[in-house]
């Protein structure tokens, strides 16, 4: 992330997985036991994301 972005301007689930560390939004799932194909395991991640800061 550059120093001028800020993660709440991040507002793609892809994007912000990848800025915080991840190759992709499955991975991010995956690395809190959370599973893709799941719809509330994905709006869970969104929370965990939205509690990062990050505008998704």
């Amino acid at each position: 992330m550059s120093s001028n972005t800020s993660k709440s301007s991040i507002t793609g689930t892809h994007a912000a997985a990848k800025d915080a560390g991840f190759d992709n939004f499955k991975a991010f799932l995956e690395s809190y036991g959370l599973r893709l194909h799941n719809d509330d395991d994905v709006e869970e991640g969104k929370a965990i994301m939205r509690g990062m800061g990050y505008g998704v």
